[in-house]
């Protein structure tokens, strides 16, 4: 999404959660199926228990509470961390906050549960014998928030529209590129999908170039979500999602009913939603983009729930009933633009990367409240190497691989490190510029924005030194290295290209169980050892979901909201 926070723009899964951005100030069955349901507990068992020092009181049972009258049953959702939505269109890759509203709006033909295991939503399906023909089949009744059918034919529509070259999906061609004819579609050499038709209004068949073991954790992103072609043709490719108060967008539990740019959003239930109706009678979504702000806004009783609770505010939040806390897929990142001097020489990649005191970072300013990052790939995901040192604090060799490639370090040229002041503290960019100019004699100027700002940068290719926060969309190395580091990616904000580590992920999409995560692990060092990306930490989320809101909670991606019918408020 984004969340859940692309990318990169820093994107929107949909998982019904949002990446969160969390502790920052200013701001057949498949391989991977089968990993979730018997292996993913006990990968985040040693996570679970890091953290439950600090996971704070659980919210009281609910049991003996009342719902509230129903004209009283009206969320106040904080988007904490944006000032606003930065698009609706699931082919755009929606940042975090983004990917909020769009989990509302939007639905389709799976879903994923709190633990991450995909089940059917609007569909029903089989796998053929070579795991490279999936059929789906529809329920009865599926609409768009105006009554206007959903068919397979629809889906046709969405999957061909989110590859055509005019709709500039920075996603569509690493999401849809398993599926047939997607990247001819890409390259505007045709307008037909030829891997996706419609067998007859509910039969949707989606054929594959070669078996992709995690294909329906992939459909669980919006992109794949069914898209309103009257609403598309009306307004036009670049404009139809700017409409979406008062339209039918999507198919999901709810609808715009307004939206005040830089204000906030209203979301009223979809009276043609197919699922369990919300009991919500609406959802006032206001945008805030600093965290502390946030937070004080909570204290005063002006929202339901709080997220993203910076660091200076933790111990407050501990404190509070509904206080939880846990571990997150996501880590932390620092990219180079390695187009340009002095970033277009690995030593000098390198020296930077040496000169972070991680564990200091984590103690110092996150107060433990994170794990010092070595690796990309988080714990918990496939894939994870627990003991792979990457490329540890060295304050000597840092020094000595900058001299490496300029001798005399008055003539390295000006550094801007730019980042999101939502996801990026002061105190944290204070600290990593301090650690720079004391290992390396270079002074590195701060830049902080906003980070619809920051995306747009991101997407210009102006950040020379940047930060990245990237969060699981589904639970496989390709999510992490291939979609985001691959020579020409549209999320490869650095422009990084290495052709060993090209090589190795196009080599694991044709293995299959331990040989293609051992080739994704070699990937990985390649990219942290040339610095494709600087990890920095793996984050956790804390919150605080007061004992009178029910159905609200948190699993790996962040918020999750799972069935929108569950989410109500309580007398209190």
């Amino acid at each position: 999404m984004l969340l859940w926070l692309p990318s990169i723009r820093i994107y929107r899964s949909r998982w019904q959660g949002v990446r969160a951005a969390l502790f920052r100030l200013p701001t057949g069955k498949s391989l991977a199926r089968a990993w979730l349901q018997c292996c993913w507990p006990g990968a985040l068992l040693c996570l679970l228990v890091l953290f439950s020092a600090c996971a704070g009181n659980s919210p009281p049972s609910t049991s003996s509470q009342q719902p509230l009258a129903a004209a009283q049953q009206v969320l106040v959702f904080p988007n904490v961390g944006t000032k606003d939505i930065a698009t609706l269109d699931p082919a755009q890759g929606p940042d975090a906050n983004s990917a909020l509203a769009v989990n509302m709006l939007y639905s389709g033909l799976v879903r994923a549960t709190a633990d991450l295991s995909v089940v059917p939503d609007q569909a029903t399906w089989q796998v053929s014998p070579d795991q490279r023909v999936y059929t789906f089949h529809l329920k009865p009744g599926i609409a768009f928030s105006d009554g206007t059918p959903v068919t397979a034919q629809t889906y046709v529509f969405t999957l061909t529209r989110q590859l055509l070259p005019e709709v500039k999906s920075p996603i569509a061609s690493f999401f849809e590129g398993f599926i047939a004819g997607a990247s001819d579609v890409a390259a505007g050499k045709t307008r037909t999908l030829s891997g996706v038709r419609a067998l007859d209004n509910s039969t949707l068949q989606i054929t594959l170039t070669q078996p992709t073991p995690f294909f329906l954790e992939v459909l669980t992103n919006p992109l794949f979500d069914p898209l309103n072609p009257a609403l598309v043709q009306k307004y036009g490719q670049a404009n139809w999602a700017s409409q979406a108060a008062g339209n039918a967008v999507g198919t999901g539990p709810f609808m715009v009913k307004s939206w005040q740019h830089n204000v906030k959003m209203v979301l009223v239930p979809n009276p043609h939603y197919y699922g369990p109706k919300p009991r919500l009678r609406e959802v006032d979504m206001l945008f805030v983009a600093d965290p502390a702000t946030a937070f004080k806004a909570y204290e005063a009783h002006q929202y339901s729930f709080i997220w993203n609770i910076p660091p200076g505010d933790l111990g407050l939040a501990r404190q509070m009933s509904g206080f939880v806390q846990r571990s997150l897929l996501q880590t932390d990142l620092l990219f180079f633009y390695t187009r340009k001097p002095p970033f277009d020489k690995t030593a000098v990649r390198q020296a930077f990367a040496y000169a972070v005191d991680k564990k200091t970072l984590a103690h110092a300013i996150f107060k433990d409240a994170v794990l010092p990052a070595s690796t990309i790939i988080p714990p918990g995901m496939p894939g994870y190497q627990a003991n792979y040192a990457g490329l540890p604090y060295d304050r000597a060799r840092a020094r000595s691989l900058l001299q490496s490639v300029y001798p005399d370090i008055g003539k390295v040229p000006p550094i801007v490190f730019t980042y999101p002041s939502s996801q990026v503290s002061q105190s944290e960019a204070a600290a990593l510029q301090q650690m720079w100019q004391s290992a390396l004699g270079v002074q590195v100027k701060l830049q902080s924005m906003d980070l619809t700002t920051y995306n747009d940068e991101l997407s210009k290719h102006l950040v020379q030194m940047g930060f990245i926060q990237w969060t699981a969309d589904f639970p496989d190395p390709y999510d992490w290295l291939t979609l985001n580091l691959t020579s020409g990616s549209p999320n490869n904000n650095g422009e990084w290209s290495n052709p060993q580590f090209d090589r190795l992920v196009a080599q694991a999409e044709k293995e299959s169980g331990e040989a293609r995560l051992r080739t994704y692990n070699e990937a990985e060092r390649v990219a942290i050892e040339d610095v494709g990306w600087l990890p920095l930490d793996h984050q956790a989320l804390a919150a605080v979901i007061p004992p009178w809101l029910h159905g609200v909670t948190l699993n790996g991606l962040g918020l999750y909201f799972g069935d929108w019918s569950t989410v109500y408020l309580l007398q209190h």
